[in-house]
């Protein structure tokens, strides 16, 4: 049985550029990869590279996609338009309500993977009506400065490709849960067993729709958020009028925790039969359930301010008017600091919530004797030295990745930070900005998942040397300077206090 069906129109797999892979080539590759590593195994990812729309349906392609346990469809304009496409949906469609349901638990087995935008008068009458329903993945942005609409692709630059990279990995969270929860109903023949896997031992987190300019924000907090076993919602598809929005949200609210709103630069669309936005209508309604029952609020604002007089008016209302604010905190540093103090806040509020002590060690706590020694590639072999003194001092001495493809160096890095007892960002030929962006990435690891302080950090300054490399000075971590004096000198106090992190 395969695990995964990917459905897609081949003309979206055309390359731009000979020597080039095409789209769904590439993303079959990460995403194959990305789920690996989280299932622990090689996942049974099937799609047919060959088939053309002369090609005969026959049953061994229809076998192949009908007993998946998933379907991915991308979609397109020409996805839409294509019978072919159409059919491999409703025939997943009509075998999976047969053989267990296309739901399990609270998850659709088919995932909506929206390629390249479309016009939703391009949808057909035909599509499984859960499509409708179902929030789906998008795959591309529009710019907040031009209004330009970019394809997540590296072909499209560095952002264009971390998006991309981000956005997979938020797809591959998904598919991995899926494919767990329905291999447990499987295994006991039980859709209520199902339901009970869906359960999760975090908050339930309401993180309000957004803006364009700001979904690539609100989707790497739902996927921290989701790694760290919380519930996110919505899970489907907003309501077209304002009306059911007020109905449906209202209700859905009041199983939160945590309502968590983030307003960007653009004032968004208007509902049906509405006067405001779903971004000022989903925190009017917000502000309402305030008033009857305990949610716990935060609101993020962009430190830019819109030309737009709508969102102007808005965001004057969210800093001045006490209704508005009903319940909330509202904050407008950078979003990083945001992320970090959110997850801070549902950490307190689910220890304070626990009936009972808790006796496994949560996620982020340390290892207490592991040092992660950040340095540049050019680097690897000066660090040696450190690298056998900290061995000998009885650490564990973990170096960056430095092979692999930037999102998996990208984990590889955050994980360090995450785990490591303390931390070295070495400054020997890396650039200053280099090593201010490591000491950034210092500050951010509780955002990234680090539950307990850092026992010591430092900066260590080796060759070659420079008047302003010797004056570099730093209020995130100590700076030591190598070149003054020996190995064992230098980091006598910081081993010291790597060996007792809570003296």
């Amino acid at each position: 049985m395969n695990d995964i069906f990917i459905s897609y129109a081949h003309i979206d797999d055309q390359v731009l550029t000979e020597g080039q892979k095409g789209w769904i080539t590439q993303f079959h590759r990460v995403l194959d990869v990305r789920l690996s590593q989280l299932l622990g195994e090689k996942p049974k990812i099937w799609r047919d590279p060959k088939i053309q729309g002369n090609d005969v349906f026959d049953e061994k392609i229809v076998s192949s996609f009908k007993d998946a346990k998933v379907m991915v469809s991308i979609m397109s304009p020409r996805y839409l338009r294509s019978e072919w496409c159409m059919r491999e949906l409703n025939e997943f469609y009509d075998a999976a309500s047969e053989a267990g349901g296309v739901v399990v638990g609270e998850k659709s087995r088919i995932i909506k993977v929206i390629k390249t935008p479309f016009d939703l008068s391009e949808i057909p009458d035909r599509i499984p009506p859960i499509l409708k329903s179902v929030m789906g993945f998008q795959f591309f942005e529009h710019e907040s400065e031009t209004g330009r609409l970019v394809e997540y692709d590296e072909r499209f630059g560095e952002r264009a490709r971390q998006n991309y990279f981000s956005r997979i990995y938020d797809l591959a969270y998904e598919i991995c849960d899926l494919i767990k929860d329905f291999e447990g109903q499987s295994e006991s023949g039980d859709s209520s067993d199902a339901d009970e896997n869906t359960k999760h031992d975090g908050l339930t987190v309401y993180l309000a729709e957004v803006t364009s300019d700001i979904l690539g924000e609100r989707n790497r907090i739902a996927r921290e958020l989701k790694e760290r076993g919380h519930r996110v919602l919505p899970d489907k598809q907003m309501p077209d009028s304002a009306s059911d929005i007020r109905s449906e949200l209202s209700s859905l609210l009041e199983t939160c925790d945590f309502s968590v709103h983030l307003v960007g630069n653009r004032y968004g669309a208007v509902p049906e039969d509405a006067d405001k936005s779903t971004v000022e209508l989903q925190n009017e309604i917000a502000a309402e359930v305030c008033k009857k029952h305990e949610l716990e609020r935060l609101i993020w604002i962009a430190n830019n301010r819109s030309e737009d007089a709508r969102q102007t008016a808005f965001l004057a209302k969210l800093e001045e008017d006490l209704d508005a604010q009903l319940g909330a905190e509202v904050i407008g540093e950078p979003i990083d600091n945001f992320k970090g103090y959110l997850l801070e806040r549902i950490n307190s509020k689910k220890d304070a919530d626990s009936s009972e002590v808790q006796t496994q060690e949560p996620s982020g706590v340390v290892d207490s004797k592991s040092i992660y020694l950040i340095c540049d590639a050019k680097d690897e072999d000066a660090v040696e030295p450190i690298e056998d003194f900290l061995f000998d001092q009885g650490f564990d001495v973990s170096l960056p990745l430095f092979e692999g493809n930037e999102a998996d160096v990208a984990e590889a890095h955050r994980n360090k930070l995450i785990f490591c007892t303390s931390a070295i960002v070495y400054y020997g030929a890396g650039s200053r900005s280099w090593v201010e962006t490591k000491l950034m990435d210092l500050i951010q690891a509780p955002g990234y998942g680090r539950t307990n302080p850092f026992a010591a950090k430092c900066v260590l300054v080796d060759e070659p040397v420079d008047r302003r490399k010797l004056r570099f000075r730093s209020h995130v971590a100590e700076v030591l300077n190598l070149t003054e004096s020996n190995l064992e000198t230098s980091l006598a106090e910081f081993v010291l206090k790597s060996k007792d992190p809570n003296p």
